[in-house]
């Protein structure tokens, strides 16, 4: 489980990266007539990438919150910090999609780029904490 745990982590950490310095600044550039078509047919094509991905994540790091039995609360710290990740998702940054695809807004796209920095700094800082419980593990049951 920590394995998979890691390696969705890792994915989503990358994933959010490129979406953030590449295809979010890059909604712009598209022309405001196709804009609508091209972003439904994005958030199709991202849903089926990053939602069995994101719900690994979760499943993933309930068991770990679940099975181990360590004096340590940082799993309890990946948790919440997906949590986080999601609440961020679901409440922010999918509404602002919603409204991207009806009708393209500059004002709009820079919350998204906004919104989807935290999310990825979450992302990082949820990889940081999960490297530290790695090395917890590793250096308390081997």
């Amino acid at each position: 489980m920590v394995y998979i745990s890691l390696f969705t982590n890792l994915i989503m950490v990358g994933i959010s990266l490129i979406t953030h310095f590449v295809t979010y600044p890059s909604f712009k550039l598209i022309k405001s007539s196709s804009f609508s078509e091209f972003h439904k047919s994005y958030t199709n094509k991202m849903l089926f990438i990053v939602a069995p991905v994101m719900i690994l994540e979760l499943i993933s790091s309930l068991l770990l919150v679940n099975f181990d039995k360590s004096d340590n609360n940082l799993e309890i710290g990946l948790l919440i910090t997906l949590m986080l990740i999601w609440l961020l998702t679901f409440f922010i940054i999918v509404p602002i999609h919603n409204k991207l695809t009806v009708n393209y807004n500059k004002d709009l796209n820079q919350k998204l780029i906004k919104y989807n920095g935290l999310r990825t700094i979450l992302w990082m800082i949820k990889l940081i904490l999960f490297i530290g419980f790695c090395d917890y593990l590793t250096a308390n049951f081997h």
